[in-house]
């Protein structure tokens, strides 16, 4: 049936486009290759390496000066010339104190971790995305041959209308009826091609391909089998959210920014030592000083004071966070169990009760037992069950999905959870 349906939706793809191999992947695929191109992803590395290569800068010790200086020189009277200069050349240092280097560290090693976090966050939404799109991509192909088989089936129905007009027993009404109900279903057949090809380009963003070529996917479009945990264990497993410890590890680099600004506030000395030639006596001497800030009117109050609010803040946006994913979480628990229960009904009984009255009907029609609009009826009911059980599996499914970012689990085995657990 699968395979069948794929066939459809090659077929009136070709309508429009070029005829081209269409490239068939399983879920675990397509994560894969989204993990492989994504340049969302790409750019969240390239963020971890820039917080690399800051925490090495944070390390590195000031430069020193080197000052020289001439004195006496280019004047009048005696200081004419160069006779009566001075010479002088220092090396000075500026000399880190209050914790500044150990601080500044620390703020850089924290907004690494952010960074890391941010970037484990970047791909599990990803993959939830892919996930979402893979279910709708191969919901697309289900209706397209669901709609198609419809078409098919209405389709051998109006050699039968006619026979029994030339027969006189049906009326012209019965086989307009039929024709009616045959262009109803061509149109939504074209409508399912449609979708179709916007869950594959839907599916090619996340690949980062913005040009359009088939995509097909495999797999089976059911209710996930994976045990779904209670609530409460679900929600335990809330806390080890990559964005939840994004926005924890903001606070703590907020933290180690603060202590950064209170380090600031204590001034650095400047030590400085070389020698002075005198060049009217032929003499030189050694020379040392000190220089220290008086931090008179600037102690750094300011930015202590935002960077405590920065915490503040930072905590509150971690707070707000954990509340808004607890609700996603409820969200997408309910939407699942309910789902998931519905999908399985209709594929259970309904879906299959449809069929089998379906073809009662159809054959006591052929028998005179039943009219035109009880057959066209009774094929409206087996193809609208079929699409609400379609729909039902999808929202099951992005619920799965919804569940499996928020919480790691993956209820839809997509066999790369991450990067890392692909293989790289």
């Amino acid at each position: 049936m699968l395979r069948r349906g794929l066939l459809v939706a090659c077929l009136l793809c070709t309508q429009t486009l070029p005829a081209a191999a269409a490239e068939t992947v399983t879920l675990a695929d397509a994560v894969r290759i989204a993990f492989e191109r994504n340049l969302t992803i790409r750019a969240a590395d390239k963020g971890v390496q820039e917080r690399k290569a800051l925490t090495r800068q944070a390390a590195v010790l000031p430069n020193p000066e080197i000052d020289a200086e001439a004195e006496n020189i280019l004047g009048s009277g005696p200081y004419e010339g160069t006779g009566e200069a001075d010479f002088t050349l220092a090396l000075s240092q500026r000399i880190e104190i209050g914790g500044k280097r150990a601080a500044r560290i620390k703020a850089a090693k924290e907004a690494e971790a952010v960074s890391n976090a941010e970037r484990a966050a970047t791909e599990r939404l990803l993959q939830k995305d892919v996930s979402v799109a893979f279910n709708r991509l191969l919901a697309a192909q289900e209706q397209v041959r669901a709609t198609r088989e419809a078409v098919d089936a209405i389709r051998r129905l109006l050699p039968a209308l006619r026979e029994k007009l030339v027969r006189g027993a049906s009326s012209e009404a019965d086989l307009n009826r039929g024709q009616l109900a045959l262009d109803l279903a061509e149109i939504r057949a074209e409508r399912s091609a449609a979708q179709l090809r916007t869950a594959q380009q839907a599916m090619l963003t996340l690949w980062s391909e913005p040009a359009y070529r088939p995509v097909e996917v495999t797999g089976a479009f059911a209710v996930p089998r994976e045990p779904l945990p209670s609530f409460a264990e679900l929600a335990a497993r809330l806390e080890d959210n990559p964005f939840l410890r994004a926005e924890r590890a903001k606070v703590e680099h907020r933290r180690a920014a603060f202590d950064l600004e209170r380090a600031k506030a204590v001034p650095d000395p400047t030590v400085s030592a070389g020698t002075r030639y005198f060049n009217a006596t032929d003499e030189s001497a050694f020379l040392v000083s000190l220089s220290i800030p008086l931090t008179v009117f600037d102690q750094n109050r300011g930015n202590i004071d935002a960077a405590a609010s920065r915490i503040s803040r930072a905590d509150l946006s971690a707070r707000i966070s954990q509340t808004e994913l607890g609700q996603e979480l409820q969200t997408a628990y309910q939407a699942y169990t309910s789902r998931c229960g519905e999908a399985e009904r209709l594929h259970r009984s309904v879906v299959p009760a449809a069929e089998r009255t379906s073809r009662t009907i159809r054959d006591g029609y052929v028998r005179g037992r039943f009219g035109v609009l009880d057959l066209l009826g009774v094929t409206q009911t087996e193809i609208e069950s079929e699409m609400q059980a379609v729909e039902a599996v999808l929202a099951c499914r992005n619920a799965a999905a919804e569940i499996a970012g928020l919480t790691g689990l993956d209820l839809l085995n997509t066999g790369a959870a991450t990067r890392r657990q692909a293989g790289e």
